[in-house]
Parts: structure tokens; C-alpha cells; sequence
């Protein structure tokens, strides 16, 4: 008779394997031979080996726990990798019977964030992932919320909310980390224009601090001409006002050395500098279409990209072990990882859900 305290080594040990290969497994974490797999499997019918995660999960099923999901599709590329990191959580929770449900808004308005809200609401979902807007506030979005749904902010947090957790980037340390990436590919002299679009927001403005920071603190030689703070309510809006602001200020600092763009916009200003044919090089975030080649011919120096992908996916995963029981909040903010990518590293960096966490 199969014995119902069997553990992960008693799978281990029957298998052949180690227990971090049945963890693998288990998690669906890595390669795993067809071999071991197989092995491992056969040991946990054997055994009727259920993890407690597995078993609240299956229990949960019959509930049919639904998770909404809500952001701004409106940065085509890293909607679309958002939209990787979905799916890959999507394939990951489907044994246990959970339903994603996703509703965009295509501008950055917090009104339609609200309608995006209630009508995840009104389909019966059980818990919340929110991209916040850029005027989205603590206030409005608990009022948007009823006490009994717990919500999980993404890449823009709302401190002061009652959301459980934030995961993101640590956007002062990014900015900090901006500035000296700028540093690194000056000489004696460092004239920087900072462009910020979705400059309300908290993380934008964050950026800027740190930046602001570093360069006070450490490079002396830094100089910053200006910050542009960049209207717009669509993606059409911010890459013409990104463009356009960029060549007016080419044309307003004949000294501009460096342009640092707060978000994942850099491409059209690296567009307008190769256009002018200034020697000026551009720092910013992301890994957007035509980024490489703007890497390759040394126009951009370097971008940050935050891994929207893998967050999203460490997000609902988090959120799903919460709903279940089998996670408590021990932390009110996890911060991700970030990657710099250059020329130098485009050989080795992978993008969307080429590594998960």
C-alpha cells in the first residue's frame, strides 16, 4: 500500500534522481531528461506522493480560481512580452485548473484602469495583478477594490495602497545605475538631457532622482542641461513628442553629449540623434525593436532592461501560491532583477521568457 507521508527524498531516493531534480519537476523548473523524468514520475504514482502545494491547489480547482491581470497595452514590445510571461504562467497553472483573465486599456487614462477593474471584477475573479497608470493613486484604486480581493501591483507601484505586494524594479537604484553607465563613456565632459515620458508617474520620477543623485554625489563632471518632462496619453504621442524633443533640444544645446531616456522610448530618440548626425550618445531602457542596431552602430551605449516577461510571471505565480495557502506575504516589495545590455553583451543576453526566475 502506497504511503501517503512519502517526501520528496523517499521520490528522490526511489527514482534514482536528486531531490532538485524532482524539484525541477515538481516546479516545472529547468531541463529535465526524458530518462529522469519519466522516473520520477513513475516514483510519485508510486508513492502517491502529493506536495502540499499540488494538493491545496487540486482542492482549489473545483472553486475554479480565476486571476485578472490589467495593464496598459500600449508599448507594442514589452506588451508583448508582458503577453510571454502571461502565457508561460498560463501553461505552468493549467493542471491546477486556474483561469487568467486579461483586460488592457490602450492609453494611459486611470479611468479606463477602472473599467478594466470592474470588469474583471464583475467575471468573478479572485484576485488582482495591476499595472497602475500613470495617474493612478493609493485612494483611488482601493476604492476601486473590494476588501475581500487581495491585488498585486507590477513594475509601478502604489505605496500607500492596500495592495499585498509589489514586484519591480528598484527604479532610484536604476536611475543611480544610469547615471554611472553614462559616467563610463564620458571624458572631461558630460552634458546630459534627461527625457521623461510618463513623467508623473512614480517610477519615472524615481529614475530621475537617482540619477540626479549619483551625478551630485560622485561624477563631478556631470552636467545636466536639462529634464524634459514628455506628455502624452498614447504610444503614437510619446514617440513623436520623444522624437521631436529630442531634436529640439540638439538644436537648443550645441553641447548635448548624452541623452538619458527614463523608459523603453529610447529608440526614437537614438532615431533623431543618428538623424542629425551629432556625435551624441544615447542611455536608456529596454530592448525594443531597433535597439540592436542603434547597440551596433554605437548610438545608444547601453539600455536597462527590466525583464517585463519574468515579472509578470513571478507576479501571478506569487499571487496563485498566496490564494492558496501556501505562500504568506513576508516581504511588501520584491525587487527584480535587471539586465545592461550593450554591444558588447548582445551575445548573451535573452529577452522575453529566455530565462525564467
Amino acid at each position: 500500500m502506497a504511503n501517503q507521508q512519502s517526501t520528496i527524498k523517499d521520490v528522490a531516493a526511489l527514482s534514482g534522481v536528486s531531490i532538485a531534480t524532482v524539484d525541477r519537476v515538481l516546479h516545472n523548473r529547468g531541463r529535465v531528461s526524458p530518462e529522469k523524468l519519466k522516473a520520477v514520475l513513475a516514483a510519485i504514482d508510486q508513492l502517491s506522493y502529493r506536495p502540499n502545494q499540488i494538493a491545496r491547489a487540486l482542492s482549489v480547482r473545483k472553486s475554479n480560481l480565476k486571476i485578472g491581470l490589467t495593464y496598459p497595452k500600449i508599448e507594442d514590445d514589452f506588451g508583448v512580452e508582458i503577453g510571454e510571461g502571461i502565457e508561460a504562467a498560463k501553461n505552468k497553472l493549467l493542471p491546477f485548473g486556474v483561469e487568467l483573465i486579461v483586460e488592457h486599456t490602450y492609453d494611459y487614462n486611470f479611468p479606463d484602469q477602472v473599467n478594466s477593474i470592474k470588469s474583471l471584477l464583475n467575471q468573478g475573479v479572485n484576485g488582482l495583478i495591476i499595472n497602475p497608470v500613470n495617474d493612478s493613486s493609493s485612494q483611488r484604486i482601493d476604492q476601486s477594490i473590494p476588501n475581500n480581493i487581495p491585488f498585486v501591483t507590477v513594475i509601478e507601484d502604489l505605496i500607500g495602497s492596500r495592495r499585498l505586494l509589489h514586484i519591480g524594479p528598484d527604479d532610484f537604484r536604476i536611475g543611480e545605475l544610469a547615471a554611472k553607465l553614462v559616467s563610463l563613456y564620458s571624458n572631461d565632459r558630460c552634458n546630459v538631457v534627461i527625457l521623461a515620458p510618463h513623467s508623473t508617474s512614480n517610477g519615472t520620477q524615481q529614475r530621475i532622482s537617482g540619477f540626479l543623485s549619483k551625478a551630485k554625489k560622485e561624477i563631478p563632471q556631470m552636467n545636466v542641461l536639462q529634464v524634459c518632462a514628455l506628455p502624452g496619453d498614447s504610444e503614437a504621442e510619446y514617440d513623436r513628442n520623444v522624437y521631436e524633443m529630442t531634436l529640439e533640444c540638439i538644436q537648443n544645446h550645441s553641447s548635448i553629449d548624452f541623452f538619458y531616456v527614463t523608459n523603453g522610448l529610447t529608440k526614437r530618440c537614438a532615431d533623431a540623434v543618428t538623424e542629425s548626425e551629432k556625435p551624441i550618445m544615447v542611455f536608456g531602457h529596454e530592448f525594443t525593436k531597433g535597439i540592436r542596431e542603434h547597440l551596433e552602430s554605437g548610438v545608444v551605449g547601453a539600455t536597462i532592461y527590466q525583464k517585463p516577461a519574468q515579472q509578470f510571471y513571478y507576479a501571478i505565480n506569487l499571487l496563485f501560491e498566496i490564494l492558496i495557502g501556501d505562500r504568506k506575504v513576508t516581504k511588501p516589495v520584491i525587487v527584480t532583477e535587471c539586465s545592461i545590455i550593450m554591444k558588447e553583451s548582445l551575445p548573451f543576453i535573452k529577452v522575453g521568457m529566455g530565462n525564467l526566475i
